[in-house]
């Protein structure tokens, strides 16, 4: 293989890599993210998925960079089928690699929701409907338009592995009712 050639696949693995590289940037750990995301007063999942402003340094730099590789290879390659071949080869293998990444990432991001609402058995799921519609749809929970908010809610905890939650009791006498003594 001759050096142009070797030039063009190293270029070709430099844009596969800046790309990993772009995507893999994050400023923070993502329990603390989905954590700070759900204790704020907007809660959202859209917060810890994407910052806009990140998203869009992220998406110029990526194009910036691939521009000017590409621009390298075009002015060093030599029109061999080969070198085609490879580079081909290079990109496929990085599309598989990218498809393994996204599916590993969405599970991460199950258990991560899983993790956090099960160290919190109180959560409120009615208070924010719009949080727990994203919830469930992230977790695959069906709705239909004859289902109850309070069903839906419960397909949801059922989904994140939670038990139900404790019922507040209101008075003395609700609280005397529910709990069993011994020998009665």
């Amino acid at each position: 293989m001759e050096p142009s050639a070797l030039a063009v696949v190293g270029l070709t693995c430099n844009v596969v890599g800046v790309f990993f590289l772009a995507n893999s940037i994050r400023f923070r750990d993502p329990r603390r993210a989905l954590a700070e995301s759900l204790a704020a007063s907007i809660k959202s999942l859209d917060k810890v998925r994407d910052i806009a402003l990140n998203t869009m340094q992220v998406v110029i730099g990526f194009l910036f960079l691939t521009t000017g590789f590409l621009l390298q290879i075009v002015g060093r390659w030599d029109y061999e089928y080969t070198t085609l071949a490879m580079c081909f080869g290079i990109v496929l293998f990085a599309v598989v690699v990218y498809g393994a990444g996204a599916y590993t990432s969405r599970r991460t991001f199950k258990r991560l929701l899983r993790e956090f609402f099960r160290a919190q058995p109180n959560w409120s799921f009615t208070e924010d409907m719009v949080l727990t519609k994203e919830v469930g749809t992230v977790l695959g929970v069906q709705d239909s338009p004859d289902m109850t908010v309070e069903a839906y809610v419960q397909q949801v905890r059922l989904a994140l592995g939670m038990t139900a939650p404790n019922p507040k009791l209101n008075s003395v006498s609700d609280r005397a009712r529910r709990i069993v003594l011994p020998g009665r």
